[in-house]
């Protein structure tokens, strides 16, 4: 497996010599292996090689057993080490994420500052093609394009400093080499546990799948992600070739011209679109494809006076054949919207949103941030969706906040700050759309049972304003 790795990282030039890597190292059987085989590739590519583990305080003692067990592998072997924790379970409920989507946020941001303590390069983690076989497929369901199907890349990040030499193994063969070096890696339990998709896609619908249509199910999966890099990566050099006059302006603020836009094939106008968004908003966050799109349309009608509001309060202008954008008016400038009581049930609209209001007895099977429930008859005053005011409040787990400071906190923009919509009852706030839940009425599967909730669901109305 060694050689099969070196050929890799060759083809990818993952190993420069002189390189210093860090290894996220969870104790498993895949950050384990990493770790031991740059290791003993150290000598031939004059690498320097650290280990780093962050504890999540998610699974108890099995957590604390894990980063201990990774610290004394390392002592043991003369492996520079670093150590992290954080409450995950408390941070994904302040800030509305998932127990996954919290664990990566703080991990990352752990590794980076202790990547930058030691002066390293680059940090290697140990995604395998089984891994990515996972992201392929689980993409494919969600909905997505080319950029989406690439998934992971052998290298990424800040000008390509994640590594993942392990790509193009199997999860079997690092299991087999684990074996062979007498490695006795951790076994994480949720591992197989059935309550995240990406677990239920490892444990039933890949070995389905592979089992009914096709036992290189993995090894297809990544083909396609190869050839579908390849084909972004083509796009994107065509894109820089014509990122200039007479397609766009660049002097002052970035303008599109729909002349020149609208003689490109379609998956160039594609391309173009998302480059327009990021040098616009200095945003690494992508247009999703219905937003995307709306921009391309309105470049290719051309209708002078057009608007097309988008994210982060963005608004775009088209005026006699270039497409300009301006963000939202700037905090204690928004525009004045009333308070406009929900419908319960029914159907609220307030500026460019609608919320939807309906009474339930289950428990969805999972929300996102544009979704909230609650039990409404414990407040004494109306839910209204409404902007900010002088005196709100909200209840989290930390305890009582000032919005204003939970907004500073949060770093959330100053444009974007009087152009939320917020979920209240008096002075007390529910739902910072997007953004936080109070704590205040939570259901859980025990109150069901004794009553409905009432859940809410708010959609930005998008449209072309002419």
């Amino acid at each position: 497996m060694m050689e099969k790795v070196e050929t890799f990282c060759r083809q990818h030039d993952l190993l420069p010599k002189g390189a210093g890597i860090l290894v996220a190292c969870s104790g498993g059987p895949d950050s384990l292996a990493l770790l031991m085989l740059l290791w003993q590739l150290r000598g031939r590519y004059r690498l320097r090689v650290a280990a780093a583990h962050f504890e999540h305080g998610i699974r108890g003692a099995e957590s604390k057993e894990d980063a201990a067990f990774v610290q004394s592998f390392c002592q043991q072997h003369g492996i520079p080490f670093r150590m992290g924790s954080g409450d995950v379970p408390a941070y994904a409920a302040e800030n509305g994420l998932s127990l996954e989507t919290a664990a990566r946020k703080l991990r990352y941001a752990f590794l980076e500052n202790a990547r930058r303590e030691l002066s390293l390069d680059f940090l290697a983690v140990a995604h395998h093609a089984d891994d990515q076989a996972e992201t392929v497929l689980m993409r494919i369901l969600r909905g997505t394009g080319t950029d989406g199907l690439a998934a992971m890349r052998p290298k990424s990040g800040t000008a390509g400093h994640i590594l993942r030499p392990f790509l193009g193994v199997t999860k079997q063969e690092i299991r087999q080499w684990c074996a062979r070096m007498h490695l006795l890696p951790r076994e994480d339990s949720t591992n197989q546990q059935e309550d995240c998709t990406r677990n239920l896609l490892r444990l039933r619908t890949l070995p389905a799948l592979r089992h009914a249509y096709n036992p290189e199910l993995s090894k297809a999966l990544c083909q396609l992600a190869d050839i579908a890099a390849a084909e972004s990566d083509y796009i994107e050099s065509r894109v820089d070739a014509i990122w200039k006059h007479p397609l766009v302006e660049l002097a002052d603020d970035v303008a599109l011209f729909t002349g020149p836009f609208a003689q490109l094939p379609l998956a160039l106008q594609r391309g173009v679109v998302r480059r327009f968004w990021h040098c616009l908003t200095g945003s690494s966050c992508d247009l999703s494809f219905v937003q995307a799109e709306d921009v391309r349309r309105l470049c290719l009608e051309n209708r002078t006076g057009s608007r097309l509001e988008l994210p982060g309060g963005w608004r775009l202008r088209l005026a006699y054949g270039r497409l300009s954008g301006q963000p939202g008016i700037l905090d204690g400038q928004a525009e004045t919207l009333p308070a406009v009581p929900l419908q319960i049930p029914g159907r609220t609209v307030w500026g460019n949103y609608c919320c939807e209001a309906s009474w339930l007895e289950a428990l969805p099977a999972a929300t996102g941030p544009w979704e909230y429930y609650f039990y409404p008859e414990e407040f004494s005053e109306p839910l209204v969706i409404r902007q900010r005011q002088a005196g709100d409040v909200i209840q989290l787990a930390g305890g009582r906040k000032k919005l204003k400071r939970l907004l500073i906190d949060d770093k959330i923009p100053q444009e974007e700050r009087g152009r939320l919509p917020l979920i209240a009852a008096g002075h007390e706030i529910l739902w910072v759309v997007g953004h936080r839940r109070s704590t205040l009425c939570p259901v859980d599967n025990h109150t069901t049972a004794k009553k409905k909730f009432l859940y809410l669901k708010i959609q930005r109305r998008e449209e072309h304003l002419s």
